[in-house]
């Protein structure tokens, strides 16, 4: 739970106690939207995710804003995969823009950086106790606009549990792909959607599983299953080959930044190598051709 300023709509002031002096002549009300105020003196606390930046914020209390505003509404495109955790590209990360949409095709919506798109396909759905489209129908609204591998990244995340239990199915997004008649993009889409792969901890490792496969290597499993003697018994390596029983690990920051995240790691390489496997460690730094050589060695491929 975090504390946010309380919503109000501007003409409703003075149920909540503020004068006109304190609305329009201090810095206590400021505008959200046209018509919508918040109150920094009247606090109230919302579900919030422990990853939630400053970002993220802004867009929940704008979304909440404009429902409060207008009842029928729900996040939409960016602003929706921005709400659910999604790892977008820069473009669509920093869309300064609220993006909305209703299934309401009459209805008119005019409001500086704001944007509503009138669609039958406006699944409703509650995330956070916030009003957003339909993950399924998010991944369709953005899938248009984002690369291949883009894509495939939005979809790891949101059928894995980067943040909290899966938001989406594999088989639901597939059920809705084959049921939409008119669907822009689609080959684009399965294509990515034959690319997503459940239980990816992150956008850097599903780049490097992607790797693999644009340079001709067979693709990895997504943590096989290594029985070993610590405590806990399997370990789970991001990527591996059973086979060949070569393992790959991807090395982000927080590993050497973080005093037990680094123990833990030394932990669990010396498990899988006293199980008789080979563990390779990519970071930001990996000089990809020598890794794709030695993968190739471990492999035996040519």
């Amino acid at each position: 739970m975090r504390d946010y300023p309380r919503l109000f709509a501007a003409r409703d002031a003075q149920k909540f106690g503020i004068t006109r002096h304190q609305l329009f002549n201090t810095q206590r009300c400021p505008i959200v939207l046209p018509g919508v105020r918040m109150d920094r003196e009247s606090l109230e606390s919302r579900r919030t995710p422990r990853w939630a930046d400053e970002s993220w914020e802004r867009d929940s209390l704008r979304l909440r804003a404009a429902r409060l505003k207008f009842s029928h509404i729900l996040a939409d495109y960016s602003t929706a995969a921005r709400i659910y955790g999604w790892p977008l590209p820069w473009n669509l990360m920093n869309d300064p823009r609220l993006r909305l949409c209703t299934a309401e095709l009459d209805r008119r919506i005019r409001m500086p950086d704001v944007t509503v798109r009138r669609t039958r396909h406006a699944a409703a759905a509650t995330w956070l106790d916030l009003p957003v489209l339909g993950p399924a129908d998010t991944f369709l609204a953005i899938a248009p606009d984002l690369t291949l591998g883009d894509l495939v990244k939005v979809g790891d995340a949101a059928v894995g549990k980067w943040h909290g239990p899966p938001q989406l199915s594999l088989d639901a997004l597939k059920g809705l792909v084959s049921r939409r008649e008119r669907l822009r993009g689609r080959r684009h889409l399965c294509n990515a959607i034959d690319l997503i792969r459940p239980g990816v901890d992150s956008p850097r490792e599903t780049d490097l599983r992607l790797w693999m496969i644009s340079v001709g290597l067979p693709e990895p499993t997504v943590h096989p299953k290594i029985e070993t003697d610590l405590p806990r018994g399997k370990v789970e390596p991001d990527l591996g080959y059973e086979e060949a029983r070569l393992a790959l690990e991807y090395e982000g920051d927080h590993h050497r930044s973080s005093p037990e995240q680094w123990t833990r790691d030394i932990e669990r390489d010396e498990a899988m190598r006293d199980a008789g496997w080979i563990v390779l460690k990519v970071t930001s730094r990996t000089n990809y051709r020598s890794l794709e050589s030695k993968i190739r060695h471990h492999l035996r491929l040519a």
